[in-house]
């Protein structure tokens, strides 16, 4: 039997064996100091209670968790999120701070995970290294401070590939299952990762080396657990819909959204679709069609369309995915309709921590870490997470990209830029190793430098931002302000969102004949805007022009029928008319289609004043009315 020997100091001190997992504690809690440092100063802006893009979605379907309904319809959105934050708001009461500071610590055990496999696939420093970079990189922190499903998703997956890992080093039946809860509930934050079960069980079935490390029980049982986490989602969607939907109804809608004649590799819906009001665009497509669909038969109209463009201009749809491979590797962090980190931090101050201006030489990094894990031992190994890594990118491409949509592989990305430097040092000491790490170092280094300089052009604006900006001031009832905000928005680019709402700040203003011109404008870029249609008509009205608004809410109905201040108006304007049915008609729509029960309780009290003026017995022609 052997001891750990001990030594003294010169100062007579014992000092035992070295501690290698004081370095990774430090760089835990330097991970939660970061996150924690950013989340105080999130509070301080109007981004940390006010909620835009998809997290408005993600709060409004927690809400709807919350107050018992459940989510009406398939899923548009993947649920886990969504029930998460659901399960934070029950138990906290504030899901604004609680479900950051729950996001904290999936970013700081994302680090943790990262440094367990950089040691197992690479080696204790490399493992160091990528939980450095996994702690200290700005985009990570920033998205673990945002109500967005990157956070849970990010460790989920990583956690998957070490349970993978691990199974296939061990052969242990509960590494097995715990890689398949963990990719079932990958799929069930965000349903493309699904991909990866059937790449795997390819790879299974072809190569030897991953035949020789798992059996074909332990595959199956993977298997089974992954598609068994879908169960509740399949059943949700089949008796809501009476469809067959794994995940969700938005495969289709995803897919014409990024291949589409007026795709440029980013999120682009040429057609009029509201998603507040109309998730999976059902109401328009219903409109076009002249058919009542189910969600599965609207996400197939979407699928088809999509496919119909790319099998008509096969070369265009192949650019088109080459663009969307190389804009998922773009230096900046690209905004998908939603909080730019650039536009954040150049308002409200940077964020502590390695900048995104590194990307690029990052990425080089990783290319030359990739290309370094296909040669030396356990090639099989290393080549894991550039599996996982690739069905990702593959399964993000098919639709459409930005930064946001890149940030769950991020870490991994940054274990191969670890890995890199790990064995590229270690190859400059030893020069016997360098020539052999000299060929693939420069391949990988050379694709690195192609992503960078064969990128697309990319307009980015903050339009949208401004919009959220613009709306905020506008509910605290600062009308001037919101207008400056619109104002900054259609100057960064004119959209019919941003002119409709610079309408709204200027007839709130009274200068109504300069709002009616930016509505008009609004209409020409689109004339089948609803909100647009639906807000010149609150102009008529504001005017004491009831004839004009009733025409033009008519016409936001038409293009919109799930458009509820709409029905209200329209119908407290008939009830005014003495058009009883009809008012009767609009309002209850309204009730089916509002969401707040406060408000539907208002309307609920204009229908039983309906019910009654039926109910009263007509008066004599000649008596006066009563009081």
């Amino acid at each position: 039997m052997t001891a750990a020997r001990k030594s003294h100091d010169r100062n007579g001190r014992r000092s035992g064996p070295p501690r290698p997992w004081l370095p990774l504690l430090s760089l835990a809690a330097l991970s939660l100091l970061l996150r924690l440092v950013f989340l105080l100063a999130l509070q301080d802006t109007p981004f940390y209670q006010n909620h835009f893009s998809d997290s408005r979605l993600y709060m409004q379907l927690a809400r709807d968790i919350m107050s018992g309904s459940g989510i009406e319809g398939a899923f548009f959105m993947s649920p886990l999120y969504p029930y998460l934050l659901a399960a934070v708001w029950k138990l906290t009461g504030a899901p604004e701070l609680w479900m950051r500071v729950l996001q904290m610590f999936f970013g700081t055990g994302t680090v943790l995970v990262v440094f367990v496999i950089g040691r197992k696939v690479f080696s204790h420093r490399t493992g160091i290294l990528a939980a450095a970079l996994t702690a200290t990189y700005t985009p990570l922190i920033f998205y673990d401070g945002m109500l967005l499903l990157e956070s849970l998703l990010t460790l989920l997956l990583t956690l998957s590939l070490l349970f993978l890992l691990n199974a296939l080093r061990e052969g242990r039946l509960r590494d097995w299952a715990l890689a398949g809860l963990t990719l079932g509930a990958a799929a069930v934050t965000r349903a493309n990762i699904l991909l990866f079960l059937p790449v795997f069980l390819l790879l299974w079935m072809f190569v030897p080396r991953l035949r020789d490390a798992a059996s074909r029980k332990h595959v199956l049982w993977y298997t089974a657990i992954v598609l068994a986490c879908l169960i509740p989602t399949t059943l949700h969607n089949a008796a809501e819909e009476g469809a067959f939907i794994p995940v969700t109804d938005s495969f289709g809608y995803n897919l014409y959204a990024g291949n589409n004649p007026e795709a440029a590799g980013l999120y682009t819906m040429p057609e009029p679709v509201d998603l507040y009001t109309d998730l999976n665009g059902r109401a328009w497509v219903q409109q076009q069609s002249g058919t009542q669909m189910n969600a599965a038969e609207v996400s197939a109209w979407w699928r088809d369309r999509a496919l119909t463009w790319m099998g008509a201009h096969p070369g265009d749809a192949m650019l088109l995915m080459g663009k969307k491979l190389l804009l998922f590797f773009h230096p900046a962090e690209i905004d998908q309709l939603g909080l730019s980190m650039e536009f954040f931090t150049s308002r409200y101050g940077g964020i502590a921590g390695l900048p995104q201006a590194v990307f690029p030489v990052l990425l080089v990094l990783s290319m030359i870490g990739m290309a370094l894990s296909l040669t030396g031992e356990h090639r099989w190994q290393r080549l894991l997470p550039l599996l996982l890594l690739a069905v990702y990118v593959a399964a993000t491409v098919l639709f459409f990209v930005s930064g946001r949509l890149r940030i769950p592989v991020m870490p991994l990305l940054l274990l191969y830029a670890a890995y890199a430097v790990a064995a590229v040092t270690d190859a400059w000491r030893r020069s016997d190793t360098l020539r052999r790490f000299l060929p693939p170092a420069g391949g990988g280094l050379v694709i690195g430098l192609a992503l960078l300089f064969l990128q697309p052009g990319v307009e980015q604006d903050y339009s949208h931002e401004y919009i959220k900006l613009g709306q905020l001031a506008f509910e605290r009832g600062d009308y001037a302000e919101a207008e400056r905000h619109f104002r900054f928005s259609v100057a960064q680019r004119k959209t019919v969102d941003g002119l409709t709402n610079l309408g709204n700040s200027l007839a709130a203003q009274r200068k109504l004949t300069v709002a009616a011109d930016q509505y008009r404008a609004a209409l020409r870029m689109d004339s089948t805007a609803a909100l647009a249609w639906f807000n010149f008509g609150n102009l008529w009205m504001q005017s004491q022009k009831p004839q004009y608004a009733y025409g033009y809410w008519k016409k936001a109905i038409t293009y919109n029928p799930r458009l509820p201040d709409a029905h209200r108006n329209l119908g407290l304007l008939l009830m005014q008319a003495g058009r009883l049915d009809e008012a009767e008609q609009a309002l209850r729509t309204y009730v089916e289609l509002e969401k707040d029960p406060g408000r539907r309780a208002e309307i609920m009290r204009d229908l039983e004043r309906i019910e009654a003026a039926r109910r009263a017995p007509p008066r004599p022609e000649n008596s006066p009315p009563r009081p």
